[in-house]
C-alpha cells in the first residue's frame, strides 16, 4: 500500500471540502448581508410613510406604578374654605363636588389658559394639582397631576369647567380627586419615546402622513376600582387633535375611554 499516495488523496479531500465549506459559508453570509439591507431601518420606513416627529424627551428612565383613592367630599371639613366664597356648593355621591358661582367669573375675549389657570388656582379646592387639558365648546377640561405628570382622562381626578356660551365667562364647575397617592415597589425602567413610536407604527396607530406633534410621560388607571392602580405611560398627541397611549413599562398600546382601559395586543 503506497501510504504517500494515500496523504495525498486525504489532503486533496479535506482541501475541497474545506474549500465548499467556506464557499457556502460566505454564500449565507452575503445572503444575510442582503436581507439586512432589503430591510429597511424604522426610520425610514417613518420616511417613506411620510410621518414626522420632533425632539422626543430624554431625561425619563425609570418609573414606578402609583396607588390612589378617589376623595369623599361627604367626610372633608374643608367646604368652608374661603376659596368657595361665592359659590353654591352640593357634593354628589360623596366623589363629586359641584359648584354654581353667585356671580360668573369674567374672562377676557381672547380666552387665554393663564386666566383659566388662575381662576382654578384662587376658587378651586386643590387647584392647584390640576393642568390644562382642553376646550370642547363651553367645556373647559383639566386633569389631575402628580409631580407634573397628569393622570390622563381620569375621572377621578378631573376638572370640568363650564362657560357661558354667550360671553364665555365662568359659571360653573365640577371636580372629583384622587388622594393618598402612594408609589409602588421600586421603580422601573421605561421604554423609550422611539420604541413607542415603533410599537404605534406596527399597530397600524400612526396612518401615512401623520404628524407626532407632542410628546410626553404620564399615568393611566392601569387597575380601576376604589383603589386604583395607575401606571406610566407615554402619550402621544397626533396631528394636534388625536390621543395615542403606550404603556412606558410594558409597552403595549393602551385605549382609554375614560372609564376603562384596555390594552391592544
Amino acid at each position: 500500500m503506497d501510504w504517500s499516495k494515500i496523504k495525498t488523496i486525504f489532503i486533496l479531500t479535506f482541501l475541497v471540502l474545506d474549500i465548499y465549506l467556506m464557499y457556502e459559508f460566505f454564500k449565507l453570509k452575503d445572503s444575510s448581508q442582503l436581507e439586512v439591507i432589503a430591510e429597511p431601518s424604522f426610520d425610514k420606513r417613518l420616511k417613506a410613510d411620510e410621518i414626522e416627529y420632533g425632539e422626543l424627551p430624554k431625561n425619563f428612565q425609570k418609573d414606578i406604578y402609583l396607588s390612589a383613592t378617589p376623595k369623599n367630599f361627604t367626610n372633608d371639613d374643608g367646604l368652608d374654605d374661603p376659596k368657595l366664597k361665592g359659590q353654591q356648593v352640593t357634593v354628589n355621591d360623596g366623589f363629586v363636588l359641584a359648584a354654581t358661582l353667585d356671580k360668573p367669573y369674567e374672562l377676557s375675549d381672547k380666552l387665554d389658559t393663564s386666566e383659566i389657570n388662575s381662576f382654578v388656582k384662587n376658587h378651586v379646592l386643590y387647584g392647584d394639582q390640576y393642568r390644562f387639558w382642553g376646550k370642547d365648546g363651553n367645556k373647559i377640561t383639566y386633569y389631575q397631576k402628580f409631580k407634573d405628570k397628569v393622570f390622563y382622562e381620569n375621572i377621578s381626578g378631573e376638572l370640568t369647567i363650564w362657560l357661558n356660551p354667550e360671553n364665555n365667562d365662568i359659571v360653573s364647575y365640577q371636580q372629583t380627586i384622587l388622594e393618598n397617592i402612594e408609589e409602588l415597589s421600586e421603580k422601573e425602567k421605561i421604554i423609550q419615546p422611539l420604541k413607542a413610536i415603533e410599537t404605534l407604527y406596527e399597530n397600524g396607530s400612526l396612518k401615512p402622513k401623520s404628524k407626532i406633534t407632542n410628546v410626553e410621560l404620564g399615568y393611566v388607571t392601569f387597575v380601576p376600582g376604589t383603589s386604583q392602580v395607575l401606571t406610566p405611560a407615554w402619550r402621544f398627541v397626533i396631528n394636534e387633535e388625536e390621543n395615542v397611549f403606550v404603556h412606558a413599562i410594558e409597552g403595549q398600546v393602551m385605549q382609554l375611554n375614560n372609564e376603562e382601559k384596555k390594552i391592544v395586543e
